[in-house]
């Protein structure tokens, strides 16, 4: 099958030396996953497109290409999007000195209508239906195709007694007063919780394709999110080490079990969890054993890829 892929290329989110590489690992599975693939990054004509499948992967909204004639086009259309809860940005991306324009959630919705698009890949299905859903209307549960973030790097197996007997606390703490990571926040004043600043905050901090080694430095990590489960939550298991999780029900969905493959936390079992497993992390190794497991067989990249392959067969 022909897969057209349309993107940004200097997008900052799909470039080897992004922080949040996951995408980037994503985006290269899909590639490796289709026949033949082409790429599109200016504006141009729907004509001029040869292919079976088209997927817009523009994971923030900011990627303003114009195709005449693409809602008309026979391809299988679909777009990817993270952050369903996006608003309206626009301005400079100071880090990159470079313009930046994010749709909000109303114009996502309006320009997956204006392409024609028949399917919206998101790694979020509650937050999903609860952002996007009021603009699909009764289209959302059609559209909606749902793959969690899925890493495509998984670094040697080792056990925990071989690692920094740590709780590693490694994120964004500031988010423009959304309040998406308020516990993330409370969580990591503990003196419990070894904290390493984000990656934007100090560049000594590993990120991107070294990321995944950085976290199988640490025997547990701590993934917490108030909106849904972003790549820590997918990063930490894959990586062999114990996740210390805010619940959802779709990650237990997925297969994350409490005490089984992760450990769910809250303000009220917080202290109580991490020093239990503080004092004896030997003891847990069968829970980060199988949380890796899981990942390895159902969430990588390749997984992800095969996910949309199959579905482009079977609409076709």
């Amino acid at each position: 099958m022909k897969l057209a892929l349309v993107y940004d290329k200097d997008d900052h989110k799909l470039q080897d030396t992004s922080y949040s590489w996951i995408y980037k690992g994503m985006l290269d599975a899909l590639i490796d996953r289709f026949d033949e693939v082409s790429f599109w990054h200016d504006d141009c004509y729907a004509m001029d497109i040869d292919a079976d499948v088209i997927i817009f992967y523009d994971v923030h909204a900011t990627h303003h290409i114009r195709i005449d004639g693409i809602k008309s086009h026979p391809a299988v259309k679909m777009e990817y999007v993270s952050d369903p809860n996006q608003e309206e940005i626009q301005g400079v991306f100071r880090q990159f000195n470079r313009k930046i324009h994010k749709l909000g959630r109303k114009q996502r919705a309006e320009r997956f209508f204006e392409r024609g698009i028949r399917y919206v890949i998101c790694p979020f299905r509650d937050g999903y239906y609860y952002w996007l859903g009021e603009f699909l209307g009764g289209d959302a549960e059609d559209m909606l195709l749902w793959f969690p973030l899925a890493p495509a790097i998984s670094p040697p197996a080792t056990s925990l007694a071989d690692r920094k007997q740590e709780v590693l606390g490694n994120g964004a703490t500031w988010d423009n007063g959304e309040h998406i990571y308020s516990f993330r926040r409370w969580a990591f004043e503990s003196n419990f919780v070894s904290v390493v600043k984000h990656w934007v905050e100090d560049k000594n901090t590993p990120s991107g394709m070294g990321y995944a080694n950085f976290l199988a430095e640490y025997a547990g990590v701590l993934a917490l999110h108030d909106y849904f489960p972003v790549p820590k939550y997918f990063e930490i298991p894959a990586s062999g080490c114990v996740t210390f999780a805010q619940y959802y029900d779709e990650y237990e969905e997925l297969g994350f079990k409490d005490f089984e493959n992760c450990i769910y936390v809250n303000k009220e079992n917080f202290e109580t969890r991490v020093k239990d497993f503080l004092n004896d992390i030997p003891s847990y190794q069968g829970i980060a054993d199988a949380g890796r497991k899981l990942m390895e067989e159902n969430y990588t990249a390749k997984h992800f890829a095969d996910f949309i392959y199959n579905k482009v067969k079977n609409a076709m």
